[in-house]
């Protein structure tokens, strides 16, 4: 039940626009470009068999590819920089492909449709005569568009994880799930971590070291796996479906998909980062995807920055 697909020159715009906003780093993503590549294991719980009939969510224990991303286009970029930290997951399919979760730090997004996106990250672009971006732009827009201002305010109140490991991490986007017996929800996924939650305020997260969420991701694990918990937040009939940057109420009915455990770090991790490509369009039966319309448009532009980073640009 896919919606109305972005004209393919508004998705064009969306990628060159990221890499202006990002700045000239060839070879890696316009956003999201500092990353870790982990290895890890899911196993579904049993209540997952109850929403879909997914291969990968029936019980048994997957081998999965995570990861952590600063939202940042930036690769170099301190990691106590204010800003969303991001969290995928590949799992692989019998068929020999794989059904991909992708999830923020912040829960929601800032625009409803590609086209809003497109303005929210025109307003970042520098002024060509100055080279810095206009102090009124950002709040010109938000003025403008008053469902990007709650997701704005969400950042600052969790503007820096201490670890990748306690930041709960929430897909923007909702699917639809069918069961075995043919019952079907709409759902958005969580990721809960298990040693709970922590933030740091700017002023402490800049006197740490450049890296220093790889650093403790890495210490962390040498103490054993960081485990994650997969939820889903279950619609009810008027829950929009279609809008990533409206939330669906706290008290929405929730449902443990299984458990996910981050083993290591790749040690192939920065070739992984190249290569890899996490899309929320990648999904299997029992999973199908809602009329979002930035759904297809985030789909069809990571094809494109695929390409350019592929070539080295």
């Amino acid at each position: 039940m896919p919606g109305p697909v972005a004209p393919d020159s508004v998705v064009a715009q969306l990628v060159e626009t990221m890499r202006t906003v990002a700045g000239s780093d060839p070879g890696f993503r316009p956003a999201h470009a500092k990353g870790i590549v982990c290895t890890g294991t899911f196993r579904a719980a049993a209540d997952a068999r109850r929403v879909t009939r997914a291969a990968h969510l029936q019980g048994q224990s997957v081998s999965t590819v995570i990861r952590f991303a600063n939202a940042s286009g930036n690769p170099d970029v301190h990691d106590g920089q204010p800003g969303v930290r991001s969290l995928s997951v590949k799992f692989p399919l019998p068929d020999g492909k794989f059904a991909d979760v992708l999830a923020n730090s912040v829960e929601g997004f800032p625009a409803r449709t590609p086209e809003e996106f497109l303005e929210f990250l025109r307003a970042q672009l520098p002024d060509p005569a100055t080279g810095k971006v206009a102090p009124d732009a950002l709040p010109r827009f938000l003025g403008g568009h008053p469902v990007a201002a709650p997701f704005v305010q969400r950042l600052m109140q969790k503007p820096i994880p201490a670890s990748y490991a306690q930041a709960s991490y929430h897909a923007e986007h909702a699917f639809h799930f069918t069961a075995a017996d043919g019952t079907s929800r709409f759902g958005r996924y969580h990721v809960v971590p298990e040693a709970g939650e922590s933030y740091l305020a700017p002023d402490d997260a800049g006197k740490r070291s450049t890296n220093f969420l790889r650093d403790e991701l890495e210490s962390r694990l040498r103490g054993g796996p960081v485990v994650f918990r997969l939820v889903l937040q279950l619609a009810e009939p008027n829950d929009p479906t279609d809008d990533p940057a409206h939330l669906w109420p706290a008290d929405r009915p929730r449902v443990e998909l299984g458990r996910l455990e981050v083993t290591g770090i790749s040690p192939s991790s920065a070739a992984d980062e190249r290569k890899l490509v996490f899309d929320p369009t990648n999904r299997t039966d029992g999973i199908d995807l809602s009329s979002d319309p930035i759904l297809q448009a985030r789909s069809a532009a990571y094809s494109i920055s695929y390409n350019y980073r592929s070539k080295g640009q």
